[in-house]
């Protein structure tokens, strides 16, 4: 009888997620604030203003660059990693529509957009009932 590795039926699933895996949310509270903020309905941050901090401030604006750049090219987190992470409604309808979001704000802060991207509309009407994924937020 040779020695087989025993089988089981148990598969290991993909890694959680999580904002500890963005680049600099565990050494820089200033980049976490960013995400947590950076589309709250009632705190929100001026993206005007954050584009003039960042000229002031290159280790900050590298650390957020890396952190933009790595979540645009994983595009780890689904809209209720994001809903978790920020404990607030974002108003993506779709991981595309956030990551979008994302990029436009990228290309605003590094890149040659003029103005920041729009936050997405609130009050816009909501998808089709066959959206189930976004169902579970809206209930």
């Amino acid at each position: 009888m040779t020695d087989r590795p025993k089988l089981t039926y148990f598969k290991a699933g993909p890694p959680v997620w999580s904002a500890r895996d963005i680049p600099g949310w565990g050494e820089d509270g200033r980049l976490r604030a960013f995400y947590l903020y950076f589309l709250h309905p009632n705190i929100g941050i001026d993206l005007v203003e954050e584009k003039r901090a960042l000229a002031r401030d290159r280790a900050y604006a590298a650390r957020l660059r890396t952190s933009l750049e790595h979540l645009l090219e994983q595009q780890p987190a689904s809209l209720g990693t994001w809903h978790a992470i920020t404990n607030h409604d974002m108003h993506f309808y779709s991981e595309g529509e956030l990551y979008g979001f994302l990029l436009d704000l990228h290309a605003y802060f590094f890149d040659t957009r003029p103005t920041p991207p729009d936050d997405p509309d609130p009050d816009r009407p909501a998808p089709p009932e066959h959206w189930s994924y976004w169902r579970r937020f809206t209930r």
